[in-house]
């Protein structure tokens, strides 16, 4: 599968869905190598097949981008996404990983053991969202807490449609803002999310230094997002696509 079509793809993923929900893990350095193995050459087939049979829109891996921070300071350091049709299909969902054996004829853990620490599934609803079409190959997960989520969805409609005028010209691919199902409690402090998808490394950054599309935003509308958000986001994770599903024919 070329690279055009992987992240091409993932960014169709994003656009298509309805609901989805992030699972975060950690796996040690030492066991990244068979991670990223087991995932990219057996896991996403058996995604694949629940595409296919229409029990899950979509499957993506994530590894977070290392070199930014201390890695000590992420609880997780790999992302799997999981797109559905409805709330249905998503709670629904069949464990497909239990599949491995039927499908490959052998046992998971001949291919080597892995460990990890964080393990943690984030569910949520897409508000809105675009794509261009063009190759998009890095993606910043962000997380905030929206005084107003009301408010918020109405100025991130009008930041989206700046994005998508200016995307182009700056290298971004998509972008999109989602709303938080579940975990609603007191260890969670987030209540929106949003993606933003670049073709480089460069244009991630200048999105994360509010150059980019961002200059494209009349003070005005950027004043309404920061008064209604006044922390800004809680995280942004950085992360490369690594593996992802086809759509259904």
């Amino acid at each position: 599968k070329s690279l055009f079509t992987l992240f091409l793809l993932f960014s169709c993923l994003l656009t298509a869905q309805n609901y989805f929900f992030l699972h975060g893990v950690k796996i040690p350095d030492r066991d990244s190598k068979t991670f990223e193995s087991i995932e990219m050459e057996y896991m996403s087939k058996l995604a694949q097949d629940e595409v296919d049979a229409g029990r899950m829109r979509g499957w993506a891996l994530l590894k977070r981008v290392p070199g930014i921070g201390d890695a000590s300071d992420y609880k997780f350091n790999y992302f799997w996404v999981h797109s559905f049709e409805s709330i249905d299909q998503m709670v629904d969902r069949k464990a497909f990983w239990e599949n491995f054996k039927s499908k490959f004829g052998i046992e998971i853990n001949s291919l080597g053991g892995v460990n990890w620490k964080g393990n943690g599934r984030y569910f949520f609803k897409t508000i809105t969202e675009f794509q261009t079409g063009e190759t998009g190959k890095y993606v910043i997960l962000n997380d905030g807490k929206s005084i107003n989520v009301d408010k918020t969805i109405e100025v991130s409609k009008k930041h989206g449609e700046i994005f998508k005028k200016n995307a182009k010209k700056h290298g971004m691919t998509g972008w999109g803002m989602a709303t938080t199902i579940a975990p609603q409690d007191i260890h969670t402090i987030s209540n929106v999310f949003f993606w933003d998808v670049y073709d480089s490394m460069s244009g991630i950054m200048k999105h994360m230094a509010s150059e980019s599309v961002i200059t494209e935003i009349p003070d005005e509308t950027k004043k309404e997002f920061i008064v209604n958000m006044p922390n800004w986001f809680n995280r942004r994770n950085i992360c490369e696509i690594l593996a992802f599903t086809e759509p259904k024919n």
